[in-house]
C-alpha cells in the first residue's frame, strides 16, 4: 500500500529506529491517502520512544530542516523536497474542559494514539520497521468506513472535546464526497445546537477555515456547512459565493468573501488574525470595492483578481490607476477641498467606465465648469 516513491525513505526511516529499538509507523491521515492512491505531502510519523535522533537522521539523510513541538512531544522534519515528516512519540491525550488544547503523555500502545484522532479513516497505522513494513493495523474500521464513504467520530464527546472536528468533518465529507455516519451527524447537529464552536478560539478556528478555503471542492464543504448550519460560527451573513471558483488562492478567496460582507467584511478579515502583509492585500481590495472609485495607485495582480471576481462587469480602466492625480488638479489652480471632491468625481466616473483617459477627465472637468 505504501506508495512506490515512499517506499524506500521510509524503509530507511524505520531501519534506523529499529536500530535504535523503537517501533515505527506511518499514521493518520496519509494512510489514507495512501490506500485512496492519492498524492500526499504530509506524513505522519509516531514511533514507541524517543524521535529525536531519528529527525536528526532524516535532516542529514536528505536536508531540509528539523523544528520541535515540545508540548506535543512532536518534531516537524520539512525535506529539501518539499515533503513534510511529523514525528510523534506515541501518546494518549485528555482534554481538561471542552474546547481546550489537549493534555498528552507518552502512552506503550499504538492504538491510544490512534484514538486521539479525528475520525476512524484517520486513526489507522502502517509499521515500516523492516521486519513488518507496510502491515497495517486498523482497529476502528478505517478501511470499513473508507469504502462505505463514510466521517465517523470514535466517541461521543469527540464534537465536544474539540469543536474544530465540525469542521473538519465537513471538510473532510466534501473533499472526498462522502458522507457523515448517521450517529456523527447526530452528535455534530447536538453539537451546532449547543454552539460548541464558540468554546474554540477564534485562532484555532481560523486555522480550520483557512483548511476549508484550500479545498479544491469548497464549493461542496459550503453546501455542507450551509446544510449544518456552521457558517453563522464563520461569521453573521457568510455564504457561498459563486466567485470562489475562479481563483485556488486562500488569500484572494478570503478577499471575495469580505468584499461579499461589504460593511463587516473589515471586521471579518481582522477576526481571522492573519499575517500583516496577508490582511493588508485583503483590506485594500475590501476597501476599493466599498468605495467603488478607481486607485490612486497601481493594484498589485492579488488585489486586482480580488477585485475582477467580485466585480466580474467592471470595465478594462476601472481598476488601473486614476487618469489625473491630485498634483496635476493643484496645477491646474485646485486647492484644498476642491482638489479632493474633484478627484473622487474622476474616481468615481474612471470606474464606472463614464472616463477612460486623461483627455475624457478633463472633458468632464470643462462639463462641470459649464
Amino acid at each position: 500500500m505504501i506508495p512506490e516513491k515512499y517506499r524506500e525513505p521510509l524503509y530507511t526511516v524505520g531501519a534506523y529506529a529499529s536500530k535504535l529499538g523503537l517501533k515505527a509507523w506511518v499514521v493518520g491521515g496519509a494512510v489514507r491517502d495512501f490506500y485512496l492512491k492519492r498524492d500526499t505531502q504530509d506524513i505522519d510519523l509516531a514511533f514507541s520512544g524517543n524521535q529525536e535522533s531519528v529527525a536528526g537522521f532524516c535532516v542529514k539523510q536528505w536536508g531540509g530542516d528539523k523544528h520541535k513541538f515540545s508540548r506535543f512531544f512532536t518534531y516537524r522534519v520539512s525535506l529539501g523536497n518539499g515533503v513534510k515528516l511529523d514525528m510523534v512519540r506515541i501518546r494518549k491525550e485528555s482534554y481538561p474542559y471542552p474546547g481546550c488544547l489537549p493534555e498528552v503523555e507518552p502512552s506503550p500502545y499504538i492504538k491510544d494514539d490512534l484514538f486521539r484522532r479525528d475520525f476512524t479513516t484517520n486513526a489507522w497505522c502502517c509499521s515500516i520497521n523492516p521486519d513488518s513494513f507496510g502491515k497495517l493495523y486498523d482497529p476502528f474500521g478505517a478501511q470499513k468506513d473508507i469504502a462505505r464513504g463514510l466521517v465517523r467520530i470514535l466517541h461521543d464527546k469527540s464534537f465536544l472535546d474539540d469543536p474544530t472536528r465540525l469542521y473538519r468533518a465537513v471538510r473532510f465529507a466534501g473533499r472526498f464526497g462522502w458522507k457523515l455516519a448517521p450517529k456523527t451527524e447526530r452528535l455534530l447537529r447536538q453539537a451546532v445546537q449547543g454552539e460548541y464552536p464558540l468554546l474554540v478560539s477564534r485562532d484555532r478556528f481560523s486555522h480550520e477555515f483557512l483548511k476549508i478555503l484550500e479545498e479544491p471542492r469548497v464549493k461542496e464543504i459550503f453546501a455542507l456547512m450551509e446544510k449544518y448550519d456552521l457558517l453563522k460560527f464563520a461569521w453573521p451573513g457568510l455564504r457561498w459565493q459563486g466567485s470562489l471558483l475562479q481563483t485556488d488562492s486562500v488569500q484572494e478567496r478570503v478577499g471575495i468573501l469580505a468584499c461579499a460582507l461589504e460593511d463587516s467584511g473589515e471586521e471579518f478579515v481582522r477576526s481571522l488574525h492573519l499575517p500583516a502583509d496577508f490582511s493588508r492585500e485583503v483590506l485594500d481590495a475590501w476597501k476599493t470595492a466599498q468605495e467603488k472609485m478607481s486607485p490612486l495607485a497601481p493594484l498589485s495582480s492579488v488585489k486586482k483578481r480580488i477585485l475582477q471576481a467580485v466585480c466580474p462587469h467592471l470595465p478594462a480602466t476601472a481598476l488601473e490607476p486614476c487618469v489625473l492625480s491630485g498634483r496635476e488638479l493643484k496645477e491646474m489652480g485646485l486647492a484644498g477641498r476642491h482638489i479632493s471632491s474633484t478627484l473622487t468625481r474622476i474616481r468615481q466616473a474612471q470606474w464606472n467606465g463614464q472616463i477612460q483617459t486623461r483627455q475624457d477627465a478633463l472633458k468632464l472637468l470643462k462639463q462641470k465648469v459649464g
